[in-house]
């Protein structure tokens, strides 16, 4: 029986190996709880879930080294089996790596440390709708698109629009802190939710206060949002749902420099304005990734706008000074029709011929500062990218700026090696060669490494620079009180 789990110094090492006995006897236990047809091992695990979406798990896949190995594989299809698993895991100290959609793309979801990887997908039911209060409690495995359907199927909307909807959960996305690209009227995914239903690493189970900043000590709820299932499994979650809009007004824009479309963007954010769609490309982004979408000979730094609500004369009136503001910072308006082209295809990008593959190398180093370091932000991180790889790798950076708040914007540069090494260690290297220059950079420029996409394995090297040594013992400090045993992704965010 294992007794403790170690640590592994490399973000990508698997640390613990369960024996042939442990694996039959979790094994065994698990069926009693979920059924047979609901539990795999070994290799039939693996197959079943060969890991998440990011490349870390592709290109250890590729090469016969997959990151995620599950020793036991169980589909949960309640909180109460939920709770089973966790209290028999907790007694025979077996880690226990949870699991939505799998579509992260940071490596957070892989079993890398063996155990039990638990499939929440089968937890995929909306529990109840309140259309006085206009909230709705739904199960965590619940797919992020087939929510939003039933929900519009009601004159209802989520609006947690995250380029991954069809492969996304929302447990996963709360997991995650997410987003979405309704994010800057709407919200990241933590504006959307009120409440939480929270299995603990020892099985038990508990409700949290069912509305969100109340008086009666730390708001326990957000503690769990971003915590990539280190401090307890999310089993169903209470969220906000508004009316879906009466119309959508769709504009576009041409500035003469990035720095122009950022004043334009700061002024609507600082001056109350919330349009539900603010995406400022780079001069790259525009002419080499929209325009394959939108087909509108764009020729430089672009804006795409929209602006949506309840109420017709608010919503053209909101549009119209949103117009303004960008013509006051020199901005020449496009054809609408850029934006609502784009809108119908937002999610083109993530599928073939798209959508990167093996045997690129690829990522979005997503990074976030407030207004007065934003430029700087973004000059540091994208600068710092290209030199990092070296030009023989043909390395293409193609940067927008997506979600804006009243304080500041996040910069998603995303990088495309068109094809790698053909060694896994070399592979790996340049990867994070690029990945460490942006960390840092972002760091220099008084900004936060990440702005939606979580930690997962990719980041959890950068944590320590991020937090400092305080910040790290004050989250162990977390993760050692709920989780002494770290029955839960051991290693992940850093904890140890």
């Amino acid at each position: 029986m294992t007794t403790a789990i170690p640590v592994s110094h490399s973000a990508y090492d698997r640390f613990g190996t369960l024996g042939s006995a442990e694996v039959k006897a979790a094994a065994s236990a698990l069926v009693g709880l979920v059924g047979a047809e609901h539990v795999l091992t070994g290799a039939d695990a693996g197959r079943r879930y060969p890991g998440d979406q990011s490349w870390l798990t592709a290109i250890h896949a590729h090469f016969g080294q997959p990151l995620n190995q599950p020793d036991v594989a169980v589909a949960a299809g309640s909180t109460s089996e939920v709770s089973g698993i966790m209290a028999l895991a907790s007694r025979m100290r077996i880690p226990v790596t949870p699991l939505g959609g799998a579509s992260g793309v940071q490596g957070a979801a892989n079993a890398n440390c063996g155990g039990i990887l638990l499939d929440l997908t089968r937890m995929n039911r909306i529990r109840e709708i309140d259309t006085a209060s206009l909230t709705c409690t739904v199960e965590a495995g619940m797919n992020v698109k087939a929510f939003e359907a039933e929900l519009n199927r009601q004159g209802l909307s989520f609006t947690h629009y995250p380029a991954s909807a069809e492969w996304a959960s929302v447990g996963g996305s709360v997991a995650a802190r997410g987003s979405g690209v309704l994010s800057t009227k709407y919200g990241n995914i933590q504006d959307h939710v009120l409440s939480l239903e929270v299995v603990l690493p020892d099985g038990g189970v508990v409700a949290l206060p069912p509305v969100p900043k109340h008086g009666v000590g730390p708001e326990m709820t957000q503690l769990f949002v971003g915590a990539e299932g280190t401090l307890g499994v999310i089993t169903a979650v209470r969220v906000k749902l508004r009316r879906l809009p009466v119309t959508r007004i769709f504009s576009a824009f041409r500035f003469p420099t990035l720095a122009d479309g950022i004043a334009a963007g700061r002024e609507i954010m600082t001056s109350g304005l919330r349009p539900a769609v603010m995406r400022l490309y780079d001069k790259y982004a525009a002419t080499q990734s929209l325009e394959k979408a939108v087909a509108a000979g764009l020729d430089g730094e672009t804006m795409i706008l929209m602006v949506d609500g309840d109420h017709e004369r608010l919503i053209a009136q909101e549009a119209a000074l949103c117009d303004e503001i960008c013509a006051t910072h020199g901005a020449r308006a496009l054809s609408p029709a850029i934006g609502s082209t784009w809108w119908e295809r937002r999610y083109d990008f993530y599928h073939p011929p798209h959508a990167p593959q093996l045997p690129q190398i690829w990522c979005t180093m997503d990074a976030v500062s407030d207004f007065t370091r934003i430029e700087a932000l973004y000059e540091e991180v994208t600068r710092s990218m290209r030199e990092a790889a070296d030009a023989r790798w043909g390395m293409t950076l193609k940067t927008h700026l997506s979600h804006w708040y009243d304080w500041g914007a996040m910069i998603y540069p995303r990088f495309i090696v068109p094809r790698g090494p053909d060694d896994l260690d070399e592979a790996l290297a340049l990867h994070d060669r690029i990945i460490t220059a942006a960390a840092e950079a972002a760091l220099r420029a008084g900004g936060v490494i990440n702005d939606h996409h979580g930690v997962g394995m990719r980041l959890a090297p950068h944590l320590q620079a991020q937090f400092g040594d305080e910040g790290m013992k004050l989250m162990r400090g977390i993760k050692n009180g709920i989780d002494p045993a770290h029955i839960l992704c051991p290693g992940k965010l850093a904890m140890r």
